[in-house]
């Protein structure tokens, strides 16, 4: 009996071992072109961050107003300081439009008692469906000059996307700008971004890098000093966040390939995305929500999803445009420390993976898509969506043949031929992750002579960076097992039916001490 069952793992490991090999050698190589393409614009993108003169989108006439929408859903912890930022932000003409998503907290009320509010009626163009909007309330704080308005909506509760809805029906810019609530922008970001719409006029939609506020110092709305969460399970989110917007969107911006923009922080243009439908909830009534994903249906990754819409949406109706990305901070966020908070998070991270991949799974290897249905989507079919599930056939198999091997006293595991192949496979994750932490924490050379230095990350010290290299090379033997799990538990919760958010509590940010006093 153990003799056939070796057999047959001998028969299915020389059918395993070639296509294993294939997609490790592919996925390295879609890495190693992603570094080679991130390097260059990484160093380009910094020095021009910290030289370029953003003061005259001040005197263009070419400069657009936005409108900051910020969806709200028992956000009364950070709110406050998030919306305290918003109106500190250096743009000539912005309003801020907060959406409370029917909070069962104290969100209005402490947004209410901050800022002064007076219920009011104000104009509202229900280009969108969305749930019903109780109330719209006016801010009576003095603002910024800068700033037109600061509006409240509360409307009954129906998910992020239905808030970003609303706010884009109550919007009165041609651009808009994205944000979670507990959010805090970079000072330069919205001039940066709008910077590079004013450049390249085929832009449709612009993000750029997500830091983790996490370990940071925060002061009237601002980040003032750069650290490293004190929590394990944070810092290891830091490596991984540097992964995916350093290296990874950074390397497909290059390829004008992006698939997903934070919704942390994006900007949009406001007419094209709602002709696109706007987000996808099942309250939009629109005909492309019919051709494309077959009915009023929702997603829990409205992020990702309404990217890919519009980008089959100006490829099939209007002229080819761009999605863009700036590759150093733009926003930073709260992340979660505690294995609850994080299991719910990526689970439905990968959940609305599975929903946009197969919304728009006709958009795969037509010409007209060019390389979002050529090279985007197929890399994302095949490494983010099935790479969990073959990397965890990978170790069921391996742990087949040590079984087996060890009962019958065989030789079916070549063990030269696996110890070299986690070998590479080990050295060449943790040497993505060292590039990534290096190239964010790495001060470059700019200005006169090259005597001015700066980095993507300004850590105040230089044992942060050692420390969070030490993670990075951790980060592939108790992180990345975490995050499969997580994520195979996500495609068990899809094929289950499972839908919700299930949103995780916010612990706040961390003041400074003169802030502290002043509270």
């Amino acid at each position: 009996m153990l003799e056939k069952l070796a057999w047959i793992l001998s028969t299915i490991g020389l059918v395993l071992q070639p296509v294993f090999l294939a997609y490790f050698v592919l996925y390295n190589g879609y890495m190693l072109t992603l570094i080679a393409l991130s390097a260059r614009q990484v160093r380009r993108r910094v020095a021009g961050h910290f030289i370029e003169d953003l003061d005259l989108i001040d005197e263009s006439d070419y400069t657009k107003p936005l409108t900051m929408v910020v969806p709200a859903y028992n956000e009364e912890v950070t709110i406050v300081d998030s919306v305290t930022n918003l109106i500190q932000c250096d743009y000539p003409r912005f309003e801020v439009v907060v959406v409370n998503d029917g909070s069962s907290d104290k969100t209005l009320d402490v947004l209410k008692q901050a800022f002064r509010l007076r219920r009011t009626d104000l104009p509202y163009r229900d280009a969108i469906g969305t749930a019903k909007v109780r109330a719209m309330y006016q801010a009576t704080v003095p603002l910024p000059r800068n700033v037109s308005q600061l509006v409240v909506i509360d409307k009954e509760n129906a998910g992020k996307a239905d808030a970003l809805n609303a706010g884009i029906n109550a919007s009165t810019a041609p651009y808009f700008v994205s944000l979670d609530a507990d959010s805090i922008l970079d000072q330069r970001a919205l001039k940066e971004l709008m910077r590079m719409i004013q450049e390249d006029p085929r832009i449709v939609a612009v993000g750029g890098q997500v830091a983790i506020a996490n370990g940071c110092t925060i002061r009237a709305g601002r980040v003032v000093s750069v650290g490293l969460p004190s929590h394990p399970w944070a810092r290891f989110q830091m490596v991984e966040y540097l992964r995916s917007f350093t290296t990874g969107r950074t390397g497909l911006d290059r390829l004008d390939s992006i698939l997903i923009l934070s919704g942390v922080f994006a900007v949009f243009e406001k007419e094209t995305v709602i002709r696109a439908g706007g987000y996808l909830t099942p309250l939009v009534q629109h005909r492309l929500m019919g051709e494309y994903v077959g009915g009023r249906v929702g997603t829990v990754c409205e992020d990702m999803e309404i990217i890919v819409r519009l980008h089959r949406f100006v490829r099939d109706k209007l002229r080819p445009r761009r999605v863009a990305f700036l590759p150093h901070p733009v926003a930073w966020t709260e992340v979660p420390e505690n294995l609850d908070s994080l299991r719910k998070q990526r689970g439905r991270w990968y959940r609305g993976l599975r929903e946009s991949l197969l919304y728009h799974r006709d958009m795969l290897f037509r010409r007209k898509y060019g390389r979002i249905g050529w090279f985007a989507l197929p890399t994302f079919w095949l490494f983010e969506y099935w790479g969990p599930v073959i990397e965890f056939i990978g170790y069921i198999f391996v742990a087949a043949f040590f079984a087996v091997d060890y009962l019958i006293g065989g030789r079916i595991l070549n063990e030269q031929y696996f110890v070299a192949f986690l070998l590479a496979s080990l050295g060449w994750g943790t040497l993505v992750n060292v590039f990534a932490v290096l190239v964010g924490a790495w001060r470059f050379r700019y200005g006169l002579a090259d005597r001015l230095q700066r980095g993507l990350l300004p850590f105040d010290r230089k044992r942060d960076v050692l420390i969070l290299l030490g993670y990075a090379v951790l980060e592939n033997f108790f992180w990345r097992p975490l995050t499969l799990y997580w994520r195979l538990r996500g495609l068990v919760d899809a094929w289950r039916g499972k839908s919700g958010w299930e949103k995780f509590a916010r612990q706040g940010f961390q003041k400074h001490p003169e802030a502290q006093r002043a509270a």
